[in-house]
């Protein structure tokens, strides 16, 4: 693991500070990328074009097996839009099980958490840079999840408002035969896609799943597509949405900061916080 570590953190509120759970705030660092990962990201040119996958192949991303050219970078493409790549490994030790139920318990607030003081349940993922994480119905995801965050490891850049919106992807391509393929090699797919909304204007278009590692745990391939919407079975180019090599680098970093980070922590959260009351403190 990189031994860089991030610092800065936002300032918990006193409420939040006499929680049992703030210790998985304070009390597990986290650390920048690996060496090899940040060469890759700080390249002037970190990917061509050519080689990301395009948006109105997005679905091209679902495969049982074998890697794009480039699985880690970011571009920008000629029309303005961008295209982000990541890839992480999930180590064995992280079942599907305990990742399922983080996912779920980061969207609902505990019994102390206070309106308005954001979510500490999130916080803990990204101290730098998560504020809040809702299921926008406080049941499911099934109308949205909101979240605010900022993307630059607490240096002062501003928190974004985000609500993700789930589509389905056989309106847009995704055959059964091809979903049950996928299933059978071992792969996570759910059928759906997700695009994001922000306050301001524009959209991101995401896609992600995951499979049985080769060498161990598990991998996840996930893109964006900043520019991009489903809309009635057509993807459509979003020119209100802003977007920039700096913004995609941001991206990149901040995504494989927090998922690394989930590591260290999940496994003590989970086996506390597992058969606790769902609004446990």
């Amino acid at each position: 693991m990189n031994e860089m570590i991030v610092t800065k953190r936002q300032e918990l509120y006193p409420e939040e500070k006499a929680m049992p759970l703030a210790k998985y705030y304070y009390n597990y660092p986290m650390h920048y990328p690996e060496e090899e990962e940040m060469q890759i990201i700080n390249e002037e040119n970190p990917m061509d074009p050519a080689d990301a996958i395009r948006p109105e192949n997005f679905l091209d991303l679902l495969k049982p097996t074998g890697y794009d050219k480039v699985e880690l970078g970011y571009c920008m493409f000629e029309d303005g839009s961008g295209y982000v790549a990541t890839y992480r490994v999930r180590p064995s030790h992280i079942t599907d099980e305990m990742e399922r139920w983080y996912r779920n318990w980061r969207n609902l607030r505990s019994k102390g958490m206070i309106p308005g003081h954001g979510n500490l349940r999130y916080k803990i993922w990204n101290p730098a840079d998560h504020f809040d994480h809702y299921y926008i119905n406080w049941i499911d995801g099934s109308l949205g999840i909101h979240t605010t965050e900022s993307l630059d490891l607490g240096e002062g850049d501003r928190k974004y408002d985000t609500i993700r919106h789930q589509f389905d992807l056989m309106e847009y391509g995704l055959t059964k035969e091809r979903l049950d393929e996928l299933k059978a090699a071992g792969c996570s797919v759910t059928g759906k896609g997700s695009f994001e909304t922000f306050d301001e204007p524009g959209t991101h278009l995401c896609l992600a799943y995951s499979r049985p590692c080769p060498s161990g745990g598990v991998e996840t391939r996930s893109r964006e597509w900043i520019g991009w919407r489903p809309v009635n079975g057509k993807l459509v180019r979003d020119e209100k949405t802003k977007c920039s090599l700096e913004y995609l680098k941001k991206v990149v970093i901040h995504t494989l900061i927090e998922w690394e980070h989930l590591n260290t922590f999940l496994p003590d959260l989970y086996a506390e916080y597992k058969d606790q009351p769902i609004d446990a403190d």
